[in-house]
Formats: C-alpha cells, sequence, structure tokens
C-alpha cells in the first residue's frame, strides 16, 4: 500500500485501487439497476450482494484510516471552508449514508430484514441516489488531495474570549506580532488599551496563544495562520506557547504590556520596535559524504563506472547534488564539459554548469538549487556533455558521459524523500523532522526537572509521547489532562514514520530492477531504523512514566533516558570513534541519508 499509484498523480497505491474499486462498484450498480428494470432480479442481487460487502471492506480498511489519518475531524472546524477537508467530511457523511441504506435493502431483500419500512424500490433509489452523490464527491477528494498542488491556507484572525465590541471606533487599532524561530517577536510588547494584536505563525511547527491566567487559550495555529485577540484593559499579561514554552517564561513566551489609551502612551506604544516579518531561519542539514563509488555497477559489460552523482540537503530536503568523477580526460581544443541533471518521463534537461577535470582526471562539483527544489525528486539521470567554450545554446550537446536511475526502485525511493501517498511528508523526511522537534521538547522536560518543575515536565512528556505515536496510535491522547491532546507533530508519529521507511527501503531494494547499491544501503537503512525503533520505544516507555508520577523526585531516571536517547534517536552516535557514524550506529538521519545514497545516479562511459 506504500507503493506509488498507477494513476501518475500524487496517490499511493492503495488509493489509486480504491478509486478505480469504487468507480467499477458503480457501474455494477447501474448494470445490477437496469437488470431490475427489466425483471431480471436474481442477477441483480448478484451483482449489488458483493458490491455492498466489499465497499463495506474498503470503508473499513481503507477509508477509515485515511480519514483518521488527515484529522479532518479535529481540523475541519478550525478550516471549515477549506476544500481540502471540506469535501472529504461531505464525501464521507454520503458514502457512509448510502452504505447504510445499501446494507439494510441488502438485509431486507434477502428477507433477513422486514420490509415494514415501507416500499423497498423507494429506498433503493435513494440508496442509488446517495451511491451517485458519494462517488462525485470522492472523485472529488481524489482530485483535490492528490491531482492539484495545495496551496498553504491562510486562517481568518480568531477573535479571543477577551474580545470587547469591534463596534467601537477607539478599537480600531491593529499590531501585527510574529512566531518565528520558535520565539515571540518582539520578545516583549507594548501596546495601548483597544489594541488588537494578530500573532502570525512563520515556523514550519505549530504554535499556540496561552495566557498564563488562563483567559486565553488558543488551539494550535500553522504556518502562515494567524491567531488574533484585544486587549481592552491595561495590564501585564504573560502569554506562552504550551508547545514550546513555559508559564515561568522559559522557552517560548513573552510579555505584553497594556498602556491606558491617551496620547502620551499611545506615543510610547507607537516608538517600540516593530517585528520584521521574517521567514524562519532554516536548519543546515549535517555535512555527509558522498557514497561510495565502488558499490556502483555498470548495466552493460562495454561500459565502465566513473563515479555517480549523489542527493543531499543543504537548506532543504535534497536540494543539492554531488559529482564526482574520475578518468575523465581532457576536452577538445576549443571545447568543455558541462554537467547536467536529466529527467526521463519529461525528457527535460536542468544545467548544472562548466565543469573541467584536473591533472588527475577528476571532476568535483557541489550544486545547490536556489529555489530549495527537491533535485531528487524531478530528476532522474545525468549527462556530461562535450560543448563549445562559448556556447550559448541552452540544450545539451554531445554526450560523453551519462547516468540513469533505475525506475522501479526509485519510484519506491521518492516515497522516503520525497513524497507519501498516507502521510503528511515523505517517510524519511518527515520521521526526520519529528525527530527534531522531539529533541526540542526533550530539552524543555530537563529544563522542568532542573527547576523542580513536574507540571511543566508531564506537559512535555505529553508532546513526545504524541510525536511519537502519532494520533492514531495507543498512548496518543491528552495524558497530562491539562491543555487537551497536544501535539507539536504532524499527526502521522515518529514510530509510524521510521516502520513506513524501513519497509519501503526493502521493497525499494526487492524491485526487479533493483541494483547492487540499492539492496546494499537498503540494509543500511534497516540497521539504523531497527536502531531507531529501539530508541524511540525507550523514549515512549520513559515519557510515559514521567505522566504517571507523582513528583518530580520520581523522574530523574526517565528524564536522564529521554536526554541521552533523543539525540541518539536523531544522530545516531559515533561509538567506534572512527569519526563518522555509520548504519549499525546510525538512527532516523542516517537512515535518510542512506535513502539518499539508494538514489544516487551511476555515471558510466563506453570502454
Amino acid at each position: 500500500m506504500f507503493q506509488t499509484g498507477f494513476l501518475g498523480t500524487n496517490a499511493s497505491f492503495i488509493t489509486d485501487f480504491t478509486l478505480l474499486a469504487e468507480i467499477i462498484f458503480f457501474v455494477a450498480l447501474c448494470v445490477g439497476i437496469v437488470a431490475q428494470r427489466r425483471g431480471q432480479y436474481k442477477l441483480h442481487d448478484w451483482i449489488q450482494t458483493p458490491v455492498v460487502v466489499l465497499n463495506l471492506f474498503l470503508i473499513i480498511f481503507v477509508m477509515v484510516t485515511s480519514f483518521m489519518g488527515q484529522r479532518v475531524v479535529s481540523t475541519l472546524p478550525q478550516r471549515p471552508g477549506d476544500a481540502y477537508y471540506l469535501v472529504v467530511a461531505i464525501h464521507a457523511l454520503l458514502g457512509l449514508i448510502a452504505e447504510g441504506l445499501a446494507i439494510y435493502c441488502l438485509l431486507a431483500g434477502h428477507k433477513i430484514l422486514p420490509r415494514k419500512i415501507g416500499r423497498l424500490r423507494y429506498w433503493m433509489w435513494a440508496t442509488f441516489a446517495f451511491w451517485t452523490a458519494a462517488v462525485i464527491a470522492g472523485i472529488a477528494t481524489y482530485i483535490i488531495w492528490y491531482v492539484q498542488t495545495p496551496e498553504v491556507a491562510t486562517a481568518v484572525p480568531t477573535q479571543s474570549d477577551t474580545a470587547v465590541n469591534q463596534d467601537d471606533p477607539t478599537l480600531a487599532n491593529t499590531v501585527d506580532a510574529f512566531l518565528q524561530n520558535f520565539a515571540f517577536a518582539p520578545d516583549e510588547l507594548t501596546v495601548t488599551a483597544g489594541t488588537e494584536v494578530v500573532w502570525i505563525n512563520q515556523d514550519g511547527a505549530p504554535h499556540n496563544i496561552t495566557f498564563v491566567d488562563g483567559s486565553v487559550a488558543s488551539d494550535n495555529f500553522f504556518n502562515g495562520e494567524s491567531f488574533a485577540t484585544t486587549f481592552a484593559e491595561p495590564g501585564s499579561f504573560l502569554i506562552y506557547c504550551t508547545l514550546h514554552g513555559s508559564p515561568d517564561g522559559s522557552g517560548m513566551a513573552t510579555t505584553v504590556t497594556v498602556l491606558e489609551d491617551n496620547a502620551e502612551n499611545a506615543a510610547i506604544a507607537a516608538a517600540a520596535p516593530t517585528p520584521n516579518p521574517v521567514p524562519p531561519t532554516p536548519t543546515p542539514a549535517p555535512v555527509v559524504p558522498p557514497p561510495p563509488a565502488e558499490l556502483l555497477e555498470p548495466a552493460a559489460p562495454e561500459q565502465t563506472v566513473v563515479g555517480l552523482v549523489s542527493f543531499f540537503d543543504n537548506l532543504a530536503p535534497s536540494d543539492s547534488v554531488a559529482v564526482l568523477l574520475n578518468g575523465i580526460p581532457t576536452s577538445a581544443a576549443g571545447a568543455t564539459y558541462e554537467a547536467w541533471l536529466t529527467d526521463s518521463q519529461t525528457n527535460t534537461v536542468f544545467p548544472l554548469g562548466q565543469v573541467q577535470p584536473d591533472a588527475n582526471g577528476r571532476i568535483s562539483l557541489q550544486f545547490t538549487d536556489a529555489d530549495g527544489r527537491n533535485l531528487l525528486g524531478l530528476y532522474d539521470g545525468f549527462q556530461l556533455t562535450e560543448e563549445p567554450q562559448f556556447d550559448d545554446d541552452p540544450t545539451p550537446g554531445t554526450a560523453v558521459f551519462t547516468g540513469q536511475q533505475v525506475p522501479q526502485a526509485l519510484s519506491h525511493i521518492r516515497t522516503i524523500t520525497v513524497v507519501s501517498g498516507d502521510a503528511p511528508s515523505a517517510y524519511g523526511l518527515g520521521a526526520r523532522l519529528q525527530a527534531e522537534e522531539l529533541l526540542r521538547h526533550a530539552e524543555f522536560v530537563q529544563t522542568a526537572y532542573d527547576l523542580l518543575s513536574i507540571a511543566d515536565a508531564q506537559r512535555h512528556a505529553e508532546h513526545i509521547v504524541n510525536l511519537l505515536s502519532g494520533a492514531q496510535g495507543e498512548h496518543f491522547g491528552d495524558l497530562d489532562g491539562v491543555h487537551g491532546a497536544q501535539n507539536p507533530g504532524d499527526g502521522f508519529g515518529i514510530l509510524p514514520y521510521v516502520t513506513a521507511l524501513q519497509a519501503t527501503a526493502v521493497t525499494a531494494a526487492n524491485a526487479p530492477d533493483a541494483t547492487n547499491a540499492i539492496q546494499i544501503h537498503s540494509t543500511h537503512v534497516v540497521m539504523a531504523t531497527d536502531n531507531a525503533l529501539d530508541w524511540a520505544t525507550q523514549i515512549e516507555e520513559a515519557a510515559l512514566q514521567i505522566l504517571a508520577a507523582d513528583s518530580v523526585g520520581d523522574i530523574g531516571p526517565s528524564v536522564d533516558t529521554i536526554t541521552q536517547l533523543s539525540p541518539l534517536l536523531l544522530n545516531g552516535a559515533d561509538t567506534n570513534g572512527d569519526g563518522e557514524v555509520g548504519p549499525p550506529e546510525g538512527g532516523i538521519f542516517t537512515a535518510y541519508q542512506h535513502t539518499q545514497y539508494m538514489a544516487a545516479v551511476p555515471v558510466v562511459g563506453e570502454q
């Protein structure tokens, strides 16, 4: 079910299969209706009965899981006008009504239930009408989820419980503030009474606005979304994000000073620093070596491997490539070499620049895409062409050395590094991002323990458990019983991400066209993910022990476990002291890195 779908969209195999099955079911229903109208009642029963039963299985085992995984129930009230959630909610409602009516008609038709509710044919026509509407809504859901490119949703600023009458013309003053780089900007804010403050989330992670006095507590809101409240009375208000801060002012917290509304104080507030809406600072990826070229094999005996093109993260996922070639002869007089990325599906090319071998015939080139695009998802091949020295032709010339990654295995690798069918992010990338967030909360737990705050330690322990298990996990929920079920992650869960990452790497290695290098690096991914799953399980157990504790004096060993294992979960450890974190020592980042190694393109030339 984790494989890429067969309809050429962003959907997974199981999603494409479900769409095709529902269309076939609908056609079968139409045929059954024609049979019924012609008096062929047995044929009608033979058609309709398996359709209703098989559709029920798809609802239970596929659609409900997808519906819950996308957090439609919890997100729709926050985004009632968002087609992404609205259309699927309509589809789910229509589908449940249609299936319920169909089950009644099936049981009544076979005389298992009585037909005393009215003429059965009216119920059958009602079933067909709802089924038709559900199919249309299902196709619309598929198009919105997997065909269209989603836009970043911007929520309308939400007025808090402290808001006063907005019809009062004296309350027209609005100030924008920002949540960026896991801090409030500005770190302290001064306004006059009656000012509306709109907090805009600039980070990739969710945040919330919570007043220490309990008067305001927003839901989590995401990148590009905002939350607004009006300060009606003078005073000093302590505010924090319950996901990344504490009511004692540590972490992500701020103070808003509200002055009386008069001309003198308005001048003071106007003179305060104005925050700049800067985007969050990207987290540079660790420097990683290129994959070993000796694992590569030529596709044909007459070819020889001269090097490889590998993908790595700089400031964005797989936004960079490293080209390492050996044994390249000097270009002809008046000519030069130029490197290109290629895509076999669209026949597009992308120039990496002109290159020349050194005295030893070696070419080394690193390139980072200025727009931060995922190059692994866009290109699957490489060319080194010979061009005139002052050539301005934007198309490649004669290819001297070429490389092409195998398509079937690559489709699975991209599920880990580029896009996934059933998760908010690609499996490897999602696991890495969520592990980075967990590491932040491990530090919060340690800080709370140092400050002897059992409440803060348990709050962030809840965040850790929910990050690990995901919204469908056994332990997910409001574990500290204070703010509701809080999840600073994307809802899928580190454990499901890592499990899917491992399974997909194995699937790629078992693809018919998988190369020796892909198979070997797949075993490396399995090693690192085995480590990650073990560490994640221990971290979850420690966090649950903190949540069950009665006092801060009982949580020391559990805090130590989380503090020690959280960095290992993400980055592994160089236990043998060789200066590198190998697969047997690795965690999530090592597994992700070796998935990128699986996608490295071998460059070959004729012998």
